[in-house]
């Protein structure tokens, strides 16, 4: 069977990680990936370092007719089965290409971020068009949300993003990496590990930051992703009073492995949008403690007091206060990261990501089949081209 994988993807995110991660997986349970995205992306490259499939597509922008017509093409030229769209640009590409398409290909989407779908009309034909064979959500938090938009419950399954288990395991403390980042031996060292971004909460953990200063706390905190070097934060630091050895703005690392080793807490802050954090099944895999805001996903992982700690998205106060308890008890925190990663290795290993979405696959074919056997015209046009609800539907979008 072969699967187009569809992303508009050019930096490096969890997001492209999964991607890459799901394309490996399912090529030895019979399925023929080929990966779509931009060629000049960070996507494109490590795809083509592992030796996967992977063609120049790059969607610039929803509803990208041009890229719509090139992808059908791609798709009836190479004979596939399912086009699997990754990212919500690709989303809308895939969608208007499944109408173009001559060939029956199945069409499912990745949800990977627990904001509720807009209420525009592009937005909730996006969503709920029939055309869409099912949706994949990376938590049940973003399952629920995606039904509560409208989309029907059974087109939409949970399947948690995956864990690399041989790279992320508990290893000693890197300490040619803490000399190098000048991090004081025996100061506790708290962590975060993400793009920099409005939502995604480095801004409440440098207001944490600050308080536990004030509070006569000597602890370090360490910000690693995209633009976490950027004149923004470096100006949200300097405004809180935190002097540069007082917090390390790493920008992006590919030593992330390396980095949570040295941490004494892994913090996952984001204030909304959150899917399943990957930095915080990572941490624990490796055995990091964790301190996770109750935003998206997050708590379907980390159980308070007994996988970490949880506090209120968006509060510094209870960041800080959580990171306080942790840092005092560092025995309770780690068996708290001990529990956490027995959970991450039965729930989030790669190969159960593998075998769930091919299962996931298998069941969307066996269902179009079906419907197409079935050979009433509505369901040929649900398994095949465009509903008349959908038509209606995108009429009164136009």
């Amino acid at each position: 069977m072969k699967a187009l994988f569809l992303s508009e993807s050019q930096g490096w995110s969890g997001g492209a990680k999964q991607l890459l991660r799901l394309a490996q997986g399912l090529g030895p349970l019979g399925w023929q990936v080929t990966i779509a995205c931009p060629g000049d992306g960070e996507t494109f490259k490590r795809a083509q370092a592992l030796g996967l499939d992977v063609l120049d597509l790059h969607p610039r922008e929803d509803y990208d007719v041009v890229s719509a017509v090139r992808l059908s093409r791609l798709m009836e030229k190479r004979g596939v089965d399912l086009l699997h769209a990754h990212h919500p640009r690709a989303h809308a590409v895939g969608l208007v290409a499944s109408y173009l398409c001559r060939r029956s290909v199945a069409f499912v989407v990745t949800r990977r971020v627990s904001f509720k779908p807009a209420r525009n009309p592009f937005s909730m034909f996006k969503y709920r068009s029939r055309r869409i064979d099912g949706y994949v959500a990376v938590a049940e938090s973003i399952r629920q949300g995606l039904i509560g938009s409208g989309v029907d419950a059974d087109r939409v399954t949970t399947i948690p993003s995956a864990v690399d288990l041989d790279t992320f395991q508990p290893r000693e403390r890197d300490e040619r990496l803490a000399a190098a980042l000048g991090v004081p031996k025996g100061i506790a060292l708290v962590g975060k590990i993400a793009n920099y971004g409005s939502w995604k909460g480095q801004d409440v953990a440098l207001a944490a930051a600050a308080q536990l200063k004030r509070e006569g706390r000597k602890i370090v905190f360490l910000f690693a992703g995209r633009d976490t070097d950027g004149p923004a934060i470096k100006a949200k630091a300097a405004s809180l009073g935190l002097k540069d050895g007082e917090v390390k703005l790493l920008g992006f690392r590919d030593d992330v492995p390396a980095l949570l080793s040295l941490l004494d807490v892994s913090l996952t802050a984001a204030t909304e949008g959150e899917g399943l954090s990957g930095a915080l099944r990572e941490s624990l895999a490796m055995g990091v403690p964790v301190a996770a805001s109750d935003a998206g996903g997050n708590r379907e992982l980390v159980e308070d007091g007994v996988t970490g700690r949880i506090f209120p998205a968006g509060d510094a106060p209870a960041m800080a206060r959580a990171i306080a308890s942790m840092v005092d008890d560092r025995q309770g925190a780690r068996r708290m990261a001990e529990e956490g990663r027995k959970r991450v290795i039965e729930r989030y290993g790669a190969e159960r990501l593998a075998t769930s979405t091919a299962k996931f696959y298998a069941d969307v074919l066996a269902r179009r089949g079906k419907l197409a056997r079935k050979g009433s015209s509505a369901a040929q046009a649900e398994s095949t081209g465009m509903s008349r609800q959908d038509s209606q539907e995108l009429e009164r979008t136009s």
